[in-house]
């Protein structure tokens, strides 16, 4: 009898630890739609987008809904597209890192951005188009 009570014990709590665990993940999804035209990936739970124009290159980042500080931060981005590699410098502009301009071959491109935030946190992002 007692290993009955226990048993069920059990596999109420291992219910109820699953209904929280569902719980948690629910409010932790991350926005994977460009919102500046770019493409977006992901890198320690936040979303950054990647912008590369013949006007200029842009990185974005939102944290959970919110737009990431890039106001003290700098990057660079490695661009390979069409056989041929381009480095372009980032600088800080508030809620975006900005650079260069870069015309691109084809529309497909992989590109390797690294983020140094004022804390010398660094962020590596893979993003590849398609």
């Amino acid at each position: 009898m007692k290993s009955i009570k226990l048993l069920w014990c059990a596999l109420v709590l291992g219910f109820g630890l699953n209904i929280v665990s569902a719980i948690a993940q629910g409010k932790d999804i991350h926005s994977m739609e460009p919102k500046h035209g770019g493409v977006v990936s992901e890198s320690n739970h936040i979303e950054f987008e990647l912008v590369v124009k013949p006007e200029g290159t842009s990185l974005y980042a939102m944290d959970h809904g919110k737009a990431v500080d890039f106001s003290e931060a700098s990057g660079k981005v490695i661009l390979l597209n069409g056989g041929q590699k381009k480095e372009v410098a980032l600088t800080g502009n508030s809620t975006m890192l900005q650079g260069e301009g870069v015309e691109l071959k084809t529309s497909a491109f992989t590109a390797l951005t690294t983020v140094e935030f004022s804390n010398k946190k660094r962020i590596t992002v893979r993003f590849k188009s398609k």
